[in-house]
């Protein structure tokens, strides 16, 4: 069953602006492994996003205030089609933003917005491109005495016939290695990634890491609660920046490199935290 025609109403809200989630959703088209049909009304996507084996959708993390998602149309009569040019600022500068703007730059992206989730509404992704006309990186640095900000854009080389679409479904991301509460020691065998800690049931300090490899980074999340796991400055197995101790709020986290010392003892410098 097609489109039918419904009297548009005003949205709940109005015009208000809608609510996004900071956290923006990025996805390598060469990672996808199957890709959502919409429904007939062509808007609502159908089904969910399947990714390759071991290939994870990214997360950048954008200034709020500055999301924009316009959506322009244009073309000859009968000949009409949509190009989507969404854009945002991520703040600051780190290895990490830049090292991901060099792999993004000339690939052929797609890009998820979380919609509604603190409105009331049923939350929803609105994703902007499609395997068949994805979008590019275009990006404008700014790093001066008012500022270091990164203003990252979007390009659509081919247009569509079609808007953005709506998706409810779920998306994959990277596997978080849970940490047992209580444990002192942080067993990385699982390799490099990101190791949730939980909240402990007395004051608990990371000792050690143990089975790591040599100029492998690893990534752990505070847990937050009454009783988040600390490391302590003096610990002489940790490097950490300033010398200034960790502990591991809700929200919080802190990457390491392994650097392997004589005797194939460890130490664990800090490479940067949030």
């Amino acid at each position: 069953m097609g489109y039918v025609r419904v009297d548009i109403k005003k949205a709940s809200g109005g015009g208000a602006p809608q609510s996004k989630s900071q956290e923006v959703v990025v996805i390598d088209v060469a990672d996808v492994a199957y890709w959502p049909n919409r429904d007939d009304k062509g808007v609502r996507m159908v089904g969910d996003i399947v990714m390759k084996p071991g290939k994870y959708a990214t997360i950048i993390e954008a200034t709020a205030s500055t999301i924009s998602l316009p959506i322009t149309s244009e073309g000859e009569e009968d000949a009409v089609s949509f190009t989507s040019l969404p854009e945002f600022s991520h703040p600051g500068s780190s290895l990490e933003f830049d090292e991901f703007i060099t792999w993004a730059t000339n690939k052929n992206l797609i890009l998820g917005f979380r919609i509604g989730a603190c409105d009331g509404d049923q939350p929803y992704y609105r994703f902007y491109g499609t395997p068949c006309t994805p979008l590019s990186l275009m990006i404008e640095g700014v790093n001066n005495n008012e500022s270091t900000t990164n203003l990252v854009k979007f390009q659509q080389f081919q247009k569509s016939r079609t808007v953005p679409g709506r998706y409810y479904g779920t998306v994959t991301f990277a596997t978080v290695n849970n940490v047992a509460a209580d444990e002192t020691t942080i067993d990385v065998t699982a390799g490099s990634g990101r190791y949730q800690l939980q909240d402990n049931t007395v004051a608990t300090a990371i000792a050690d890491i143990t089975n790591a490899t040599d100029g492998i980074s690893y990534t752990l999340l505070g847990s937050g609660g009454t009783n988040p796991a600390t490391i302590i400055s003096t610990n002489a197995n940790f490097l950490l920046a300033g010398a200034v101790d960790w502990q591991g709020l809700a929200g919080t986290s802190i990457t390491f490199e392994a650097i392997e010392q004589a005797g194939g003892d460890f130490i664990f410098v800090e490479r940067s935290r949030v």
